[in-house]
């Protein structure tokens, strides 16, 4: 009587304790294979094909609009500083990066500091900085997707570029 009561219960909450996945039917049928993710929110963020460093550093050598923030950070006395260059663009489920969008422009001591000081003498400057982002995306290398419950799915990627304006950076 006893063993029957244990199988009973075993039997009645095993789908209580069962993995619920959802398959890829489930997925599509939802629509949210057709969203647009953010980058934090979804199980695996998006890749560049080389690793983050090597996209960073694609970032540097091909955003082709220094000359003209260089410039103006030192006729506005901003040296001795990390200037950052924020802005966003999307993955798609094949890799390819698109639609960029110009944030701001920022400033910081600390080139690992998470928070940074927005430059208002940048305002009104988003289609010049727009022509040279999406000039530097278009020359991108294909993405590896995210992925959200392990399909390819359509995000949203927050980057930025960074870059010191004085003599010599700090060593930390």
């Amino acid at each position: 009587m006893k063993w029957l009561f244990i199988f009973i219960f075993f039997f009645c909450s095993y789908s209580l304790f069962s993995q619920n996945q959802r398959t890829a039917n489930e997925f599509n049928q939802q629509g949210m294979a057709n969203k647009l993710y953010d980058a934090s929110f979804v199980e695996k963020k998006p890749l560049f094909v080389f690793g983050e460093d090597s996209a960073k550093s694609f970032y540097f050598n091909h955003f082709k609009g220094y000359d003209s923030v260089l410039m103006k950070c030192i006729s506005k006395g901003d040296t001795a500083k990390y200037i950052r260059i924020y802005f966003s663009f999307t993955v798609d489920r094949g890799g390819m990066a698109y639609d960029v969008k110009f944030d701001r422009v920022a400033a910081t001591r600390y080139a690992k500091s998470e928070l940074a000081k927005t430059l208002k003498y940048f305002t009104g400057l988003n289609k010049y900085f727009n022509k040279y982002l999406e000039k530097m995306i278009a020359e991108m290398s294909l993405w590896k997707p995210a992925l959200q419950y392990y399909q390819p799915v359509d995000c949203r990627v927050h980057d930025y570029l960074q870059f010191w304006v004085g003599i010599n950076p700090p060593a930390y």
